[in-house]
């Protein structure tokens, strides 16, 4: 690999589009009385095409040389701004345009390069030639005054020769505009097919003012408030419950201990009997098979309380493991058990989870259960709701839950009759 040359370049001035000394008008004041003009640009769009035509046909016009390279990546240059140089082209015989092929490298470069006599004035940066690159767009480039024969002028001057003898560019010419005309119009036509699906298929926008604006909507809720005051009560009464059941671990399991275990996991998952204390609504749906396996369940209990001291990715493999093969014992419930013992560490996660984040435009996995929810996967979504808790000032995983669970019922679709 060739040294990279140092930059020893004289006076040099920062540009930004969000200052008067935009790029617009930085490119405008280089290329004003400039004897020569060579540009090599990523994308061009018809604005930038017709910001830059009329300054370089009047330097044309006092005998400067010009000349573009232009990009056609991703197609995002406008066939309408290439047939503007072309009629430049031309117009003036000393005017070059060339157009670069496709190749396993993008070309992005955004250079404009100007000289007048031996002093030459260079911007280097992010700006294409588009409207948005030239004033609107949030771009920052470099604008260097150098000389002939430093470092970094011969370092630039190669660059350039490269381009023009290397076999990627094309000369602008009628064949090359249509082709790529062609191809052009059969990308757009696919891109906006795509975008379609796209944009069907892929949940709302994520955009963290409508996650704020729903928490503000949330906090303004006063049964939800209220709530939440009831679950913080009904969690404190569920982790002594918790404990409990696998305090039982340390006994016999006689007749007493299975009473107590069953009246316990009644009270954790149902109001039918029980206080329901668990925040999720449907456990008992699933859950009461559970009741007749006091063993397993006692043990899932007492392991979950060692587990939740370890990391999520650690603690849920082992709890998943021993819960899968317990009837009645899904991916709710064991997040249950695990975030009342660690509310801090883990994650509820079910369908309400799944709703709610998908209202706030965040993928998750659509199936809540064990099958699709790994060690590693589980771990990413503990710090995806974290990261949510602690923007919207949750203390902890149970608080964030509360939130979406009421999102999911604010934004679930009524199924049609």
């Amino acid at each position: 690999m060739s040294r990279q040359p140092r930059l020893r370049v004289q006076p040099a001035t920062l540009i930004a589009n969000d200052t008067p000394e935009d790029h617009a008008k930085a490119i405008a004041e280089i290329i004003a009385d400039a004897d020569e003009i060579t540009i090599a640009v990523a994308f061009l769009k018809l604005g930038g095409a017709d910001f830059l035509a009329p300054k370089l046909s009047k330097r044309l016009k006092a005998g400067a040389v010009v000349e573009l390279f232009v990009g056609t990546d991703f197609y995002l240059t406008q066939p309408s701004a290439l047939e503007r140089l072309f009629e430049l082209k031309n117009q003036h015989p000393a005017c070059k345009v060339s157009v670069a092929d496709k190749a396993s490298a993008t070309f992005h470069p955004k250079a404009y390069l100007t000289r007048r006599g031996n002093s030459y004035r260079t911007l280097i940066g992010s700006a294409n030639l588009t409207q948005g690159g030239l004033k609107s767009n949030d771009e920052l480039s470099m604008c260097v005054t150098h000389t002939k024969g430093d470092d970094f002028t011969r370092a630039l001057l190669d660059t350039f020769n490269r381009y023009r003898v290397g076999k990627r560019f094309q000369d602008l010419d009628p064949l090359v505009l249509q082709q790529y005309a062609s191809r052009y119009e059969i990308n757009e036509r696919e891109r906006k097919k795509f975008e379609k699906a796209r944009d069907a298929a892929l949940p709302a926008g994520f955009d963290l003012r409508v996650i704020e604006a729903w928490y503000a909507r949330y906090l303004a809720d006063p049964q939800a408030v209220s709530d939440l005051a009831d679950r913080k009560q009904r969690r404190s009464e569920a982790l002594k419950v918790q404990r409990r059941i696998a305090a039982l671990k340390d006994g016999r399991l006689d007749q007493a201990s299975r009473i107590a275990f069953q009246d316990g996991l009644r009270d954790l998952m149902t109001s039918k009997g029980g206080r329901h204390l668990w925040g999720s609504g449907d456990i008992h749906r699933r859950g009461t098979e559970a009741l007749s396996h006091p063993k397993p369940m006692i043990e899932l209990f007492a392991s979950a309380q060692t587990a939740a001291r370890r990391p999520p990715r650690e603690g849920y493999e082992l709890i998943r493991k021993l819960a899968y093969p317990i009837p009645g014992v899904g991916l709710n419930m064991a997040t249950e058990i695990l975030c009342n013992f660690a509310p801090d560490r883990y994650a509820i996660y079910n369908g309400n989870t799944v709703g709610a984040l998908g209202a706030l435009g965040i993928a998750a996995p659509q199936f809540a259960n064990f099958q699709a929810i790994g060690p590693a996967r589980y771990e990413g979504l503990c710090a995806t709701i974290k990261a949510l808790g602690a923007r919207l000032g949750g203390a902890n995983f149970s608080e964030s839950d509360a939130f979406l669970n009421w999102l999911y019922w604010k934004t679930k679709k009524a199924k049609p009759s």
